[in-house]
């Protein structure tokens, strides 16, 4: 089993009862399909939801600190920006609540895949609105 798979495996017991039991992850982009999904229902449900989105940042945060691979099916850094940052933006739930999870410096380094799927126009919004938040928060940023 690779690393990314036991180690997700570990922080995400939900993804072997339920929903995600029948899943096989031939990459790390099919992961971060589910993944997204969990950070998207967890938002939705709301009850004792911050112990979920946690660990899926955290292990956002593992991902980008792995070596990186010359294959963009197996690069974590890849499967996690597209799999899971460059949507953030689309749910207004989860980036109304980004800036209890994301350092100022992640977010500023995430510009780009951020833009992906907004105008100018929406990106200087959801910028300022960070910003705005991100100022007022005084916990620590787990990505």
């Amino acid at each position: 089993m690779a690393d990314w798979l036991a180690k997700a495996l570990e922080c995400f017991p939900e993804l072997l009862d339920g929903t995600f039991q029948n899943r096989y992850y031939d990459h790390p982009g099919d992961l971060w399909i589910d993944l997204r999904s969990l950070l998207w229902m967890a938002y939705e449900n709301q009850a004792n939801s911050d112990d979920l989105i946690g660990r899926i940042y955290d292990y956002a945060t593992w991902c980008f600190e792995q070596p990186q691979t010359k294959d963009v099916e197996t690069d974590l850094s890849s499967a996690t920006a597209v799999g899971l940052i460059e949507d953030i933006p689309l749910n207004p739930r989860v980036s109304g609540d980004l800036h209890r999870w994301m350092s100022v410096e992640s977010f500023e380094g995430f510009k780009s895949l951020f833009r992906y799927h907004l105008s100018d126009e929406a990106y200087c919004t959801f910028h300022d609105e960070f910003m705005r938040k991100k100022k007022t928060y005084s916990g620590p940023s787990r990505l």
